[in-house]
């Protein structure tokens, strides 16, 4: 578990970028192509932003860290606004920007990215995070966790 909270999320979402163009460029398996898929890339990735940011705005109003590599110095359990639906915003916004770019560019090869970036981010941030806010707030985050999504 030596990477376990150590690769900030945002490097994590630009390196599953970097792969979905690697895998586009040098092993595109076939290109799938529909009407309006631009369209519906700019949807997901527009989404992705926008629930990305609200994420962070109400780490913001409620004046706590948004660095989730040190859960620990969280100084309040933030389960207001976008949080009220999903206990990891940030991250399903970053999974919507990487699907976004997955339509766009429309290689089959690069879809593989997104589960492999579900279950990085599942293993390497959000199962070590959700561990140390049970320890930090105890049965208030528990009850939260039964009651908000993991993802939505």
């Amino acid at each position: 578990m030596k990477l376990t909270l150590k690769i900030p999320p945002v490097a994590q979402g630009i390196v599953a970028l970097f792969l979905i163009w690697l895998l586009d460029r040098y092993a595109p398996i076939y290109h799938i192509r529909f009407i309006y898929q631009n369209i519906v890339a700019c949807v997901f990735t527009g989404a992705g932003i926008i629930v990305a940011l609200l994420g962070v705005f109400a780490f913001i109003k409620l004046s706590t860290t948004v660095d989730p590599r040190c859960p620990e110095k969280a100084n309040k359990l933030v389960a207001i606004d976008i949080y009220k639906y999903s206990r990891n915003p940030m991250y399903l916004g970053m999974l919507l920007i990487i699907t976004g770019i997955v339509i766009y560019f429309g290689s089959l090869s690069s879809i593989f990215v997104i589960p492999l970036f579900v279950t990085y981010i599942n293993k390497y941030q959000i199962v070590p995070e959700e561990v140390a806010l049970k320890e930090k707030f105890g049965e208030r985050y528990t009850h939260y966790s039964q009651n908000v999504r993991r993802w939505l």
